[in-house]
């Protein structure tokens, strides 16, 4: 069990502040080679909303996680809606979600926030199971920077967007228009390190491993989607069979 709090709207902006401090989501954005376009796709306000009453609840979760979790309520537009982690214990989810309740969103969010908080087991796991590792800087430093400088941040990949899979294809999302970036409209797409070459075609064992119903780019965004459900029944029980 984890104890999930909602935060109220008089107190979000600072507890978004002490997300801030913690990830530095949208400072280090202006450093980064792919920050440009980042930022223009969150043209929107990054702000809390007024509707959100605070509460407190406590959530059955089975992966290692320290609460509580807090939940701070953003308008709908900021980060393009889509709900995502911040700092070590906080999740930003749209204002459309205080009338939805959706858990397996929740349930999501909180296999990320597990992730940023016990980093090296999910590595392990990742090396293990699925042949994942960081990839070193000499390894996506490789990378052309036409790709490298329309790669989405990721929150929920901070301090690690670059994973290498087998040891030779690092897999990116990509923004589909350079002109127009949406989060929410992105492809990904793999740089071969052996071959030093882009393809947008899965390689060989990709879609033997992990299917073709999600673009995601990242095994944090793999996992999540296999432990919330939404990769279907048998993918969700391989982490029973396999725990973190």
């Amino acid at each position: 069990m984890v104890r999930v709090e909602i935060i109220c709207p008089k107190q979000a902006n600072r507890v978004l502040l002490v997300w801030e401090s913690e990830d530095f989501y949208y400072s280090s954005m202006k450093g980064s080679i792919a920050g440009e376009i980042n930022m223009k796709a969150r043209g929107h306000p990054y702000i809390p909303v007024p509707e959100a009453e605070p509460s407190s609840r406590e959530v059955e979760f089975d992966l290692p996680l320290d609460g509580p979790i807090h939940v701070v309520f953003l308008d709908g537009r900021a980060d393009a809606g889509l709900p995502h982690t911040r700092g070590k214990s906080g999740i930003a989810l749209p204002v459309f979600l205080i009338w939805h309740k959706d858990e397996k969103t929740l349930r999501h969010e909180l296999v990320h926030l597990s992730q940023k908080q016990h980093t090296t087991r999910w590595f392990d796991w990742y090396h293990k199971h699925w042949h994942f590792r960081p990839a070193r800087e000499e390894e996506f430093m490789t990378i052309p920077e036409k790709w490298r400088s329309r790669r989405r941040i990721n929150p929920d990949t901070i301090g690690n967007p670059y994973f290498i899979w087998q040891t030779r294809y690092i897999p990116l999302s990509i923004f589909i228009s350079e002109e127009r970036p949406d989060l929410r409209y992105c492809k990904r797409g793999f740089w071969d390190i052996n071959m030093s070459q882009w393809t947008w075609q899965e390689p060989p064992d990709w879609v033997k491993t992990f299917g073709s119903g999600f673009n995601d780019e990242h095994p944090n965004e793999i996992a999540a989607h296999w432990i919330d459900g939404s990769a279907g029944k048998e993918k969700a029980a391989f982490f029973h069979l396999h725990p973190i």
